[in-house]
């Protein structure tokens, strides 16, 4: 098995993110950038979806909710 190739370059598809870089990239804890890049990755394409996606859930957590009575 070959050494893993990482870039910080923003317009690179062809290697893996850097879990800082992610991290700072979508504002997330960076505990959060290595579970998704673990889970999504290499795909740069995919672990930007799922942490699009992670954000998405946690803006609609905060959400107040409606008092149904």
């Amino acid at each position: 098995m070959g050494k893993q190739l990482n870039s910080s370059d923003p317009d690179s598809d062809q290697f893996p993110y850097e879990v800082d870089f992610f991290a700072a990239k979508h504002g997330i804890p960076r505990r959060v950038a290595e579970v998704i890049l673990h889970s999504n990755g290499p795909s740069r394409h995919q672990c930007d979806a799922a942490a699009a996606a992670y954000l998405q859930v946690m803006q609609w957590r905060q959400r107040p909710r409606p008092v149904t009575s």
